[in-house]
């Protein structure tokens, strides 16, 4: 819901569930942040270096990690708290 209030089209979200993107910046991103995610913060320097090589500073990846980390924190009050879904559930999709 939130994706479509801000003009991507289901397509996309269904492509950057699984990482992908068309654009590059948009695509290192959610790649740096689905293995940020999946290891657990054990990210490798070649992962870092992804990001740079298409335009992040230090600064920009560590509010990525920042946004990771609060969504990570938003779902786990979500579920500690049983809050209700205000809107249509989508299915996650996971990436190959």
């Amino acid at each position: 819901m939130l994706g479509q209030n801000a003009g991507v089209s289901a397509l996309e979200m269904g492509a950057a569930q699984a990482g992908q993107s068309d654009d590059p910046q948009t695509a290192a991103v959610l790649r740096f942040a689905l293995k940020l995610v999946a290891n657990r913060a054990q990210i490798t320097d070649a992962d870092v270096i992804e990001l740079r090589s298409v335009g992040f500073n230090d600064e920009q990846i560590v509010e990525i990690m920042a946004h990771v980390a609060l969504n990570i924190f938003t779902n786990y009050v979500n579920l500690a708290f049983n809050v209700p879904v205000d809107f249509p559930k989508i299915n996650l999709r996971i990436a190959d």
